[in-house]
């Protein structure tokens, strides 16, 4: 009994803090467990603690500290910018790295830490390696015996390396042979290697600060080019509607978008929130009156449900069992008489996101995001994030390039690659005689070299300006599921050149980031995982798609909602346009005349969804139908997803995607990215697709399964004997008579006994 005492004192403790709380604008709520981040171990045997919320508010606050979001607790930051040793080779050659500074309060203690190695047989007296970063030469070394094996170079970065995002790393080698005027530019002894254990080092801080942080959104819930880059979590009432789940679902598909690796951003409801009681930056949506755990609390205290507001955006500064650490928390609450509906694309859409400002902010007239155009989707090197690629002596080569066609498109058409070329004119000199030099570019596609002679282009304009068609054969793209790697090389030396090198700066090739692959196609209607995630998204999003959810959810299953939103979205170039609709159980008779206007997703148990069990025999998987009628072991699938006509409309599309494993449904696991990946890369023509337990993926053709059972049947009955067939047909009339006979006979002998 004593060891309970604790508990009285500890609830007048936190009424206490509700009514006087800290300092202006702070206050408290509790959760049920401990943290398992910010929270103390209690001892054994004893209960856990619940986690105590606090909040303070921003809205009039000049200036806000947190935590930064570095990859981990240690001081400093080590951004490795390249995954696998890189060889120069030549005379002249030199290679672009990349590395990202997040947003944290920086320190001095910044520098490069270069390892490399290279060729004994390198004259030291000539051979230099020269490392700049955003052009700037920052450090040059000779490449002598001393460094042959092992070479280290460390360079102090200053505060134009280490300015908030990415920064380019040039490494440039001159390395030459011998003395001799005449070195050889293609000796392979001539090398260098740049090793993989190269990193830049960052003195991040353990705090950050800003001064205005809806003008920074969204950072810090996302960080792109950082590590890690998400950094929050989604948070929704344990009871929300149709409305606020789509809000939570279109931030969540809007920060992800926003990423390099186009993660999912993890959905929570309130309470589970609570439960596990870690400390990290929050988005909070729903209804002021939704909420029940701490933000109930919080809404109470700042009177946010007696607002006159459309939207309400609020920023607090979050802490968890008072930890030293503080996190941010954004509260997004619409107003009465609205919906999210209407108001959420100011988190959502990137212009409206650019006049967000203050960390607090109160719309009472939302503006209409402008509608969105029918731009096609473009394949540019820009749009793969690449710039520009110069072609220039002592840089003739390039790394390579990934460009990839979306899985939703049908290619009707040749596909080329449409090159922008600016090209030097001392390159496009003309000669006589017949020893005249030639110049080429190389252009290699997933393996395949295409070599173009400069002299014979033509010019587009007066300004040095050409363009280039390259084909691409249908069997390369297949080849590489529609991903394509592309690198530049080029030949611009002078004749004479191995035995006068020169670092003639005037022969160039330059390419411009507005090359692009020209891809003819359509976005197919078939009813198959072929062209995934088409019929349900098109080019500028989604093409009259609806959610059905299930009457019961938990975050977990939001979250791989969120998951498979992301990755059908991830190949479009316009999501102003994608707007989707959500239904959940139970239908109405309005729902259902209305989901019969859409293509449909569901995912989860068909036990959850009394519309779809209700019309179970029209399904292509069900209790009487299930996986071992298409040669597959029930026993041994993990996740199965199928496509079909819509139950509700013939016209339409359904979708479904579920565990077939019930350890998994129980937990609510219900789809894998290993399978997503296989539904986007496969391009096989299946209706169904199943994820075995040994993680092994294919597809069924349902309509091939079931014609090979047809004519398995018409083989049968093709290899019987004409004769026999008659045979039978005989003795089965000659049983019929006698049964007649002996029916009427039987009749006769009842009429006499009577």
């Amino acid at each position: 009994m004593k060891r309970n005492n604790w508990k009285p004192a500890f609830a007048l403790l936190t009424v206490t803090a509700l009514l006087f709380g800290q300092g202006v604008g702070t206050l408290y709520a509790q959760g049920k467990t401990a943290p398992t981040q910010a929270g103390v171990t209690a001892p054994s045997g004893q209960a856990m603690r619940p986690a105590v919320f606090t909040f303070s508010n921003l809205a009039k606050q000049a200036k806000t500290t947190y935590a930064s979001n570095g990859p981990d607790k240690t001081p400093g930051t080590v951004l490795r910018f390249t995954s696998e040793t890189v060889t120069l080779d030549g005379v002249n050659e030199s290679f672009d790295y990349f590395y990202s500074v997040p947003r944290a309060t920086i320190g001095s203690s910044n520098y490069l830490d270069i390892s490399f190695s290279h060729s004994e047989l390198l004259n030291g007296t000539r051979s230099t390696l020269t490392v700049s970063v955003d052009d700037k030469p920052l450090k040059s070394v000779f490449l002598t015996k001393e460094t042959a094996q092992q070479g280290k170079i460390r360079i102090p970065l200053g505060a134009d390396e280490t300015a908030l995002g990415f920064h380019k790393i040039t490494i440039t080698k001159h390395s030459l042979l011998t003395d001799n005027i005449c070195d050889d530019q293609n000796d392979p002894a001539n090398w260098v290697k740049i090793d993989k254990s190269s990193f830049a080092f960052l003195d991040t801080r353990a705090v950050t600060s800003s001064a205005d942080l809806l003008r920074e959104y969204p950072v810090p819930f996302v960080e792109p080019g950082n590590s890690t880059e998400v950094f929050t979590k989604i948070v929704v009432p344990d009871v929300a509607d149709q409305d606020v789940v789509a809000a939570a679902l279109k931030v969540a598909t809007s920060l992800s978008a926003q990423t390099a690796t186009k993660r999912p951003i993890p959905i929570m409801t309130e309470s589970e929130w609570k439960a596990k009681g870690e400390l990290g930056h929050v988005i909070a949506i729903g209804n002021p009156e939704g909420w029940t755990g701490p933000l109930k609390t919080l809404v109470a205290e700042q009177g946010i449900a007696t607002r006159e507001q459309k939207l309400g955006l609020d920023y607090y500064q979050m802490r968890v069992n008072q930890s030293a650490e503080a996190k941010l928390l954004l509260l997004v609450s619409r107003g009465k008489e609205t919906n999210f509906a209407e108001t959420i694309h100011l988190l959502t859409d990137k212009e409206m996101n650019k006049q967000l400002a203050g960390n607090q902010l109160t719309v009472k007239q939302v503006p209409s995001v402008q509608a969105a155009e029918q731009s096609p989707i473009s394949l540019s090197l820009a749009s793969g994030g690449y710039s520009h690629v110069m072609l220039e002596h002592g840089n003739s080569r390039t790394e390579q390039v990934t460009l990839k066609i979306p899985s939703h498109w049908k290619i009707t058409g040749d596909v080329t690659l449409d090159l922008k070329l600016k090209i030097s004119p001392l390159l496009m000199q003309k000669y006589e005689g017949e020893d005249k030099p030639q110049h080429q570019l190389t252009v290699t596609v997933n393996g395949v070299p295409y070599t173009v002679i400069l002299q014979q282009l033509k010019a587009v304009d007066d300004n040095d300006n050409y363009q280039v068609s390259i084909p691409i054969s249908q069997s390369v793209i297949k080849e590489a599921n529609h991903a394509l790697t592309v690198s530049f090389s080029a030949s611009m030396n002078e004749k004479g050149d191995v035995c006068a090198p020169e670092n003639n700066m005037g022969r160039w090739v330059f390419v411009d980031k507005e090359s692009s692959l020209n891809v003819p196609h359509e976005v197919p209607a078939q009813r198959s995982f072929r062209y995934w995630p088409a019929p349900f998204v098109q080019d500028a999003g989604w093409k009259d798609t609806a959610f059905l959810l299930p009457e019961k959810w938990t975050g977990s299953y939001l979250s791989q909602f969120s998951m498979l939103m992301n990755n059908m979205l991830s190949e479009v170039g316009n999501r102003k346009g994608s707007s989707f609709v959500i239904f959940q159980e139970p239908l109405n008779e309005k729902a259902l005349q209305e989901i019969a206007s859409y293509n449909v997703i569901a995912m989860g148990d068909i036990e959850q969804y009394p519309s779809l069990q209700r019309v179970q025999g029209q399904l292509l998987i069900n209790e009487a139908k299930q996986l071992n009628q298409y040669h597959v072991i029930n026993e041994t699938s993990r996740y199965v997803a199928w496509v079909q006509p819509s139950i509700w409309n013939q016209e339409r599309t359904l979708s479904v995607f579920q565990s077939a494993d019930e350890s998994k449904a129980s937990q609510g696991t219900f789809l894998h990215a290993d399978l997503l990946e296989y539904l986007k890369n496969s391009n096989e023509d299946g209706q169904i697709v199943v994820m075995s337990k040994s993680n092994e993926v294919f597809s069924i053709q349902v309509e091939e399964h079931e014609e090979k059972q047809t004519k398995g049947i018409n083989e049968v009955v093709g290899n019987i004997p004409l004769w026999l067939i008659g045979v039978i047909l005989a003795v089965f009339l000659i049983v019929l008579v006698i049964f007649i006979r002996l029916l009427k006979k039987e009749k006769e002998k009842s009429r006499r006994g009577r």
